[in-house]
């Protein structure tokens, strides 16, 4: 059901403007690009990791309430908003951790976006239904293990910050990671079988 779309979406927006917003109110006039796009985001890393939680428990006989397709789709709703948002905003005035002082990307900014880029062109790939199910396995796992390596390095610039100015709430990307590395678990144990010669 798409109410489970949005309300995962909704919960990832209000994390985010509790976190940025709420407790560090200069934040205010930032919530349509920089605060939103971190929800979307995150929203779009659980709604993939879900597809695949979904797709783990139908192969055991479980009859979930939403499909792993749609799942899927909520996924790249959030990746199409996330995308041009980060472009928007991307500067260092916003993210002065992927850059050095002369302006140009860092290595950590540039792995960033390479992954993150790479992670795309993976989940556009399997928008595609000619893909064989071990061929869309393995192009699944390499979507959600660059997907992880683009927040992970996300993570690696920004730093783990608990601390008063975001109410010692835990970091988006770090809540991402955790849902991406869940997805990459629960896709490793549906891994299909190989057909007996």
């Amino acid at each position: 059901m798409v109410a489970h779309l949005v309300t995962l979406y909704v919960c990832c927006a209000v994390y985010a403007n509790l976190r940025y917003v709420v407790f560090n109110p200069k934040n205010l006039e930032h919530i349509p690009v920089f605060v939103m796009n971190k929800g979307m985001s995150m929203g779009a890393a659980l709604c993939f990791s879900l597809a695949f939680w979904v797709q783990w428990r139908l192969a055991r006989g479980a009859q979930p309430a939403v499909a792993p397709a749609l799942w899927f789709r909520g996924g790249l709703f959030g990746v199409f908003m996330h995308v041009p948002m980060s472009l928007a905003i991307l500067q260092p005035a916003y993210f002065k951790e992927f850059f050095h002082e002369s302006g140009r990307l860092s290595f950590q900014g540039e792995a960033v976006f390479f992954f993150g880029a790479l992670a795309l062109g993976g989940l556009y790939l399997l928008t595609r239904t000619d893909w064989s199910p071990r061929h869309r396995w393995q192009l699944s796992l390499a979507a959600m293990l660059t997907l992880f390596t683009h927040t992970l390095f996300m993570g690696i610039s920004r730093g783990i910050n608990f601390n008063a100015s975001h109410g010692y709430l835990p970091p988006m990307w770090m809540l991402s990671l955790f849902g991406i590395a869940a997805g990459v678990a629960y896709l490793l144990m549906s891994r299909p079988k190989v057909a007996a010669a």
